[in-house]
């Protein structure tokens, strides 16, 4: 069967590869575009339908119409506000560059400028997207356009111009890598760039935490974070990650104290063992906490820190954060406490709880030791049979402790974190609560990386006892839980019908995401000095490069040899071609217009004893020329050109 052309397709129509190209480079555009201009893009695009040349009217009218859809679509963003964002700008650019694209395609005119434009509609589609899934589809529209071309110009058939176009891609590729290792990404303080990300809403804490129908609790398996260690991730007791702390009981939910008293002081170390150093992927929470591993060294970059190691930014988060950090696994801290936070940590209302309050004010006249009572405090926790549960009856939010102590008896981390606050307070210890994620290495990490999701989020407690503040993980002391909150924790119902393999192997899938992710998309000049420094303190380092550049230009040459092979769509042929080759090489070559029959017979007339070619060349014409041709046959002449080829290895090369 004759192979497909396109000979036809790029001589006849080259503004059906200019279409095309369009439609690759507009896609991503078309998820960005505003309401205006995505109307103007389809007028455009029915007038093409018609497959006829405008006329003036027809252009004027085209042109006012995409004006006023530019000017909607930008409407009320033009202040010196939004003026000051590169994204505007581009935008702009973007709207103007299809505006002017429209018209002169519907000209049905080819010129240097609608042959440019698709690449520069590339080109300004990476400011709006910063994700792995628009890399990919980066690199298939440049292997796309790169195909258009070379069909334009070759005028071959789709099989040969596919092939060249993978062997010009694939030779690029070592080069790519040293530019973008030596050449790092352009970065704006002030602005959005570079491909852009999942900017759907995640969970995230705002200095609250409720006891009603609005507690804390989102079984979702979507990601909030990832992070990255710089060795192995830390067990399960260690994979706390602060948020917000809350001192303030309002019945029905917690606060945190105004910014004014917990920012008078920088956070202060008794002392800080066992640093850790990870990097984290924070996906917009629409929220201005940054998570960090208890306890926190030091605020990230651009980020504040309060005394009590909670960590801000100066604006909601409604992009992906990527940021650097180190924590102290073993840490003593709260030798120095504010006299306003001490207050806030021991209040309580002293008309609620009654049943409580009484046991409390026991506990404390019995045990004048603040760690054997705060001992007590977990054990009368412990023998309340408390069960763990995501939906537990509603507490009586006027006596919350009372009512989760010796009525429900159920309930989850809010709960548990907040009775047994309110009741180490009643017992004379300070105490709050601390909201965050706790990490789940079990399910949830490979090698050392970590995904953090909304299912993952929790609320723990504090206490202060001989001037170190200490963590209480409060769900601890419940006896078990239900079977449904079991089913729940375990996995969702998409889960449930996936097998191990299934699930580790998504887990490797994100581990390469976020390995692409920070040293692709976040490749910067910062980035490249770390790598050079590497260089320079790790000479291993710099021979595993070398290595896997070597090994890079090795593939491509590979690829391009194996590429560069001529196409061969005669089975029979193919078969002839290394004992043509051996025959050129021994300086006999087939003339032009020649035979294959008349070739053979030339070198048998010199050479009579070779019976072994003869019998190819009946072999040959029986299949070539005979009525049937059976696979047989064919393997037989295989045969025949392997012995050919054996005897004529004897033969020296001229």
């Amino acid at each position: 069967m004759r192979s497909l052309t396109i000979s036809r397709f790029t001589s006849k129509s080259p503004l059906r590869l200019l279409d095309v190209a369009y439609l690759v480079v507009l896609l991503p555009l078309i998820l960005t575009a505003k309401l205006p201009m995505l109307l103007y893009m389809l007028l455009v695009f029915l007038l093409l339908l018609f497959r006829k040349k405008p006329t003036a009217l027809t252009l004027f009218f085209t042109a006012l119409f995409g004006l006023f859809a530019l000017f909607f679509s930008l409407y009320g963003a033009f202040n010196f506000t939004g003026l000051s964002r590169l994204s505007l700008f581009i935008e702009l650019l973007v709207y103007l560059l299809i505006l002017a694209v429209s018209l002169q395609r519907m000209t049905r005119e080819i010129n240097f400028y609608l042959i440019v434009s698709p690449m520069l509609l590339l080109a300004l589609s990476l400011f709006f997207f910063h994700s792995i899934t628009m890399l990919i589809y980066v690199v298939i529209e440049i292997y796309i356009l790169l195909w258009l071309i070379l069909s334009h110009r070759m005028r071959g058939t789709l099989r040969e111009t596919s092939r060249v176009t993978a062997m010009y891609f694939v030779s690029s590729l070592p080069w790519v890598v040293l530019l973008f290792i030596f050449f790092p990404r352009i970065s704006f303080e002030h602005a959005s760039y570079g491909f852009r990300g999942d900017e759907g809403r995640r969970m995230g804490h705002d200095g609250t935490m409720y006891l009603d129908g609005k507690a804390l609790l989102v079984p979702s398996d979507r990601i909030v974070m990832e992070v990255g260690f710089a060795k192995k991730v830390p067990p399960s007791n260690q994979l706390y990650f602060r948020g917000s702390l809350l001192y303030t009981d309002k019945k029905d939910h917690w606060e945190a104290l105004p910014e004014r008293v917990v920012s008078r002081q920088n956070p202060k170390y008794e002392s800080a063992k066992d640093l850790i150093v990870y990097k984290v992927s924070l996906y917009p929470t629409h929220k201005r906490w940054l998570y960090l591993l208890d306890l926190p060294f030091e605020a990230p970059e651009g980020a504040e820190m309060d005394v009590d190691f909670v960590t801000t930014v100066n604006k909601d988060l409604e992009e992906p954060l990527h940021y650097e950090a180190t924590s102290a696994l073993r840490y003593r801290y709260g030798g120095e406490v504010m006299p306003e936070l001490l207050e806030a940590a021991s209040s309580f209302d002293r008309h609620s709880n009654p049943k409580s309050l009484a046991l409390a004010e026991k506990i404390k006249a019995d045990y004048p030791n603040l760690t054997e009572r705060s001992a007590v405090i977990a054990e009368v926790f412990r023998e309340q049979n408390l069960t763990y549960t995501l939906r537990p009856e509603l507490l009586d939010l006027n006596n919350s402790t009372d009512s989760f102590l010796f009525q429900n008896r159920e309930g989850y981390c809010v709960h548990f974190a907040s009775s047994f606050v309110i009741f180490s307070r009643m017992a004379g210890i300070p105490a709050r609560i601390v909201t965050g994620y706790k990490g789940d290495p079990q399910n949830n990490s490979v090698n050392n990386y970590l995904i953090i999701k909304e299912r993952d989020a929790h609320a723990w407690a504090e206490v202060l006892i001989d001037h170190q503040w200490k963590r209480v993980e409060t769900t601890s002391f419940a006896s078990g839980m239900t079977m449904e909150t079991q089913a729940l924790l375990d996995q969702d119902h998409t889960q449930k019908n996936q097998g191990k393999f299934f699930k580790q192997a998504n887990l490797y899938l994100m581990y390469l995401k976020y390995q692409a992710e920070t040293w692709i998309l976040e490749y910067s000049h910062f980035r490249q000095m770390q790598l050079l420094d590497k260089v320079k303190k790790d000479s291993g380092f710099v021979l595993k490069f070398i290595v896997a550049i070597l090994f890079l230009v090795l593939l491509s040459m590979i690829s391009i040899s194996y590429l560069r092979r001529p196409i061969c769509t005669d089975s029979i042929l193919c078969a002839l071609t290394p004992l043509l080759k051996r025959l050129k090489s021994l300086g006999f070559v087939r003339q032009e217009g020649e035979t294959m029959h008349a070739f053979f017979c030339r070198y048998l007339d010199a050479h009579p004893d070779m019976q072994e070619l003869r019998r190819i060349d009946e072999e040959y014409e029986s299949i070539r020329y005979g009525r049937e041709s059976s696979s047989r046959s064919e393997k037989v002449f295989r045969e025949s050109i392997k012995k050919c080829l054996i005897r004529l290895s004897s033969i020296p090369i001229k």
